[in-house]
């Protein structure tokens, strides 16, 4: 018996030792990967072109900026990184909703949009795609990955109106609680989309909830929820009390009603 469980013991020990001996051949694969390399510098030459989400596109989409601001970091000053932050809490809703997105106003040329307008960002119109429900944390996940590439934490004091910034980022947090919550199954909803998870084919122009919309309670929504949250309670600890217990059953909801055991 205890040679068996010696011979158990070795297998697991050498399984553990080419486990870890495949992760760095992996890491040393990937660092010495000229094409990592050469991909990289072509991303910092695109995004040092600007914020907005291509030629195409005259808006700066805070889902997009969630996706690219640690690239950003690299070649822009935080003054500026913050500056676009700011924009998106002047122009927050008066339930909490985060846009999508902004430009100038002498770029509206698209008049499918209705757009958003605010007293304390006169520069800008914005505009929501209410098909989708990812605005609210990726704003939370990008002023996180902000602080955590700039340590500026002092933006979360800073005042926008009658609100600091963290307060607004709970504000956020509460609209999907008050707006976008499924009662029954305890999860974040939406609609059901496609391409960047904004447009829903029930309609040509397919940014706005209508009464075709096919709604779902997808992971993407409850997934960016999750990370949201616990982004929010790192940089504000005294959230935990309020936002750790709708953390934890979100993800519980999530295992229960988004996973087939059967079919993993």
């Amino acid at each position: 018996m205890k040679a068996v469980t010696f011979f158990c013991t070795l297998l697991l020990l050498m399984s553990c030792a080419t486990k870890q001996t495949s992760k760095e051949n992996l890491h040393a694969k990937i660092e010495s990967n000229e094409y990592f390399a050469f991909t990289k510098k072509k991303a910092l030459e695109v995004v040092k072109g600007g914020f907005n989400a291509g030629e195409g596109y005259s808006e700066v989409w805070i889902r997009d900026y969630n996706t690219f601001i640690e690239l950003s970091a690299e070649v822009s000053e935080p003054g500026t990184l913050k500056e676009n932050l700011m924009v998106f809490f002047r122009m927050q809703g008066e339930d909490g909703n985060i846009i999508d997105g902004f430009s100038p106003k002498n770029d509206n040329v698209e008049q499918r949009y209705q757009f958003i307008y605010s007293d304390m960002e006169p520069r800008y119109a914005g505009h929501k795609n209410t098909v989708e429900t990812d605005q609210e944390t990726s704003l939370v996940q990008t002023v996180y990955k902000y602080i955590q590439v700039t340590g500026d934490k002092e933006i979360l004091d800073e005042s926008v109106g009658d609100k600091t910034v963290s307060e607004r980022l709970e504000w956020a947090m509460d609209f999907l609680m008050n707006h976008r919550f499924n009662d029954e199954y305890g999860l974040i909803w939406g609609a059901t989309t496609a391409d960047w998870g904004d447009v829903q084919p029930e309609h040509d122009w397919g940014v706005f909830l209508t009464d075709d919309t096919h709604y779902a309670l997808d992971i993407y929504d409850n997934a960016m929820f999750i990370i949201a949250l616990d982004n929010l309670m790192e940089l504000i600890p005294a959230t935990k009390q309020k936002w750790g217990p709708v953390r934890n059953q979100i993800a519980k909801n999530v295992r229960a009603h988004l996973w087939d055991e059967e079919k993993q």
